[in-house]
């Protein structure tokens, strides 16, 4: 049996069954809060020389002038003292929040999928893959002997599986430029919510045991077309499914793997010595 057929014999335990419809964030601290203002009095002496109580009358008023004076000054003085210590407030700063993975709804998510394969983001497609589901899917084949001793993690490192991705893709670009001249920017798909399905319990409890993961839920996408705007262009395209994890989507890892990508890493001589 050829490296091609023994993986995908395999991997159909482990996938989600779907129809194989592909085409190949200082807290400031204010010193005008803490600083000790100490303020001097001034002390205003009057002699009395006369016993004129017009004169001593004169001279409270004087020494009353002379002391509001010095009581203005100082508080003059403070306020422009505090002023100079006084130090801006520094703005908090936050560090920057990692973008979320996954998407709100599977729907959301084959959007991004499809998009993805008429722009041939590559990359795009790899991001939308779930961390826990690949752990899961390399290790199964870990259990196997279907990678003739290489470690799945080397087999399945990311540039590979991008490489697949791009070949998968290159297969529909060439058929979209067999059957028109439209450029394939230009295409779109008849992706509709009502094309996914959800998975059964049953069939997730059972991929989930085989995987040793937690998915929630699950749905796959079976018949869609590219369309290039004229009826007789269309063609039916690649399959894919989502699951469910923490309240996010993925593009299902192992569910590519099986219907679409594995061939194209064969191909490229991924399990040859």
């Amino acid at each position: 049996m050829s490296n091609t057929s023994r993986i995908t014999a395999a991997a159909l335990a482990a996938v989600i069954s779907v129809s194989m419809y592909s085409c190949g964030n200082k807290k400031n601290k204010n010193n005008s809060d803490t600083t000790e203002i100490i303020s001097s009095s001034s002390e205003t002496t009057t002699e009395s020389t006369d016993t004129s109580e017009t004169v001593t009358t004169s001279s409270e008023k004087t020494t009353g002038t002379a002391t509001a004076s010095a009581e203005t000054t100082a508080s003059q003085t403070t306020t422009t003292e505090a002023a100079k210590t006084e130090k801006p407030a520094e703005t908090e700063k936050k560090p920057d929040e990692a973008p979320k993975k996954g998407y709100e709804n599977s729907f959301e998510a084959a959007k991004a999928y499809y998009n993805a394969y008429i722009t041939s983001n590559a990359d795009a497609v790899y991001d939308m893959f779930c961390s826990e589901e690949m752990e899961g899917y390399h290790n199964y084949i870990s259990t196997t002997e279907l990678l003739e001793g290489q470690n799945a993690q080397i087999a399945f490192k990311r540039s590979n599986v991008v490489n697949a991705i791009k070949q998968s893709m290159q297969n529909i670009h060439n058929i979209m430029a067999e059957k028109s001249d439209v450029p394939a920017d230009k295409w779109t798909t008849s992706l509709s919510e009502d094309l996914l399905k959800p998975i059964g319990e049953n069939e997730l409890n059972d991929f989930n045991k085989s995987l040793n993961t937690k998915f929630t839920n699950a749905a796959e996408c079976g018949i869609v077309y590219y369309k290039d705007g004229n009826d007789e262009h269309n063609f039916i395209g690649n399959g894919c499914a989502f699951v469910e994890f923490d309240g996010r989507w993925y593009l299902s890892y192992t569910t590519l793997m099986k219907i679409e990508l594995i061939t194209y890493m064969d191909e490229s001589a991924l399990f040859k010595s």
